[in-house]
C-alpha cells in the first residue's frame, strides 16, 4: 500500500496490505537499485492490513497503521541491518464502546517525538498516543475531526497545527496542538476542497 524511506535513506519499507507484511529493501544509491535486506520483512497479525508507516525522529522506533483492525503496531529498528522487531502489537485506536464500521488510514508523529496520531475513518477522529522513552504507546485521547472520512492529515514542522483532509465531506479542518499534552483544539477553520486525500506542506 505504501513505501517509506528510513531517515538514513539506506532502507525502504513497503507495507503489503494483502500479505500482512512490511517488506524491507536495502537501497544502493550509486546504482539506483534496491534489493531485499538481510532481514527481508517483518510480519504482523493476520488480517490486520498494513497501510502506512512512520519513523520516530530518533530513528530507533517505527509505527505501522493496521487498517483493517483499526490498530497500530510498534517496532524497534536495527539501523545497521534495517531489521524490525515488534514491541507492541494490535494497540487499539478506537474507544471500547465504538462498534460501527471503521478503517484506519494515516499516521504521524509530532516533531518532538512525544506524541503519535492516527486517523480513523468511520469514527472520524484522530487517535492520540503518548510515546514513552521505550518507544511504546499509551493512548491519551481521541479528537473528532469535524468531517467525514479523515484519510490523510499533516502536522506542521513546528508542531503547532494539524490539518486534516476529509475525502467524503470535501473539507480540510485545522486544529491547534497543545505541545505539552498532545491534545487538539478545533480552530473553527474548515476549507472546502473536493475529495482531499493527501496534504503536503511546500517548502518556502
Amino acid at each position: 500500500h505504501s513505501a517509506t524511506l528510513a531517515p538514513d535513506n539506506r532502507y525502504v519499507y513497503v507495507a503489503d496490505l494483502g500479505l500482512d507484511k512490511l517488506n524491507i529493501f536495502e537501497i544502493d544509491t550509486k546504482n539506483s537499485t534496491v534489493k531485499p535486506a538481510s532481514t527481508p520483512y517483518a510480519s504482523v497479525s493476520p488480517g490486520s492490513g498494513p497501510r502506512h508507516f512512520t519513523f520516530h525522529p530518533n530513528g530507533k522506533y517505527a509505527y505501522l497503521v493496521e487498517e483493517l483492525t483499526s490498530t497500530v503496531a510498534t517496532f524497534s529498528r536495527n539501523s545497521k541491518t534495517g531489521a524490525l522487531t515488534m514491541i507492541q502489537d494490535n494497540v487499539k485506536t478506537l474507544p471500547d464502546d465504538f462498534t460501527d464500521k471503521n478503517t484506519s488510514a494515516d499516521i504521524h508523529i509530532d516533531p518532538s517525538g512525544k506524541f503519535l496520531y492516527q486517523s480513523n475513518r468511520g469514527y472520524n477522529a484522530l487517535a492520540i498516543f503518548a510515546i514513552g522513552n521505550d518507544g511504546k504507546l499509551t493512548k491519551v485521547g481521541d479528537q473528532p475531526t469535524e468531517g467525514k472520512t479523515p484519510r490523510n492529515f499533516l502536522i506542521d514542522p513546528k508542531g503547532e497545527f494539524v490539518f486534516v483532509a476529509h475525502q467524503d465531506s470535501d473539507n480540510i479542518t485545522i486544529f491547534k496542538r497543545d505541545q505539552k499534552t498532545g491534545k487538539l483544539t478545533y480552530t473553527g477553520q474548515s476549507i472546502k476542497v473536493p475529495a482531499p486525500v493527501c496534504i503536503i506542506m511546500a517548502a518556502r
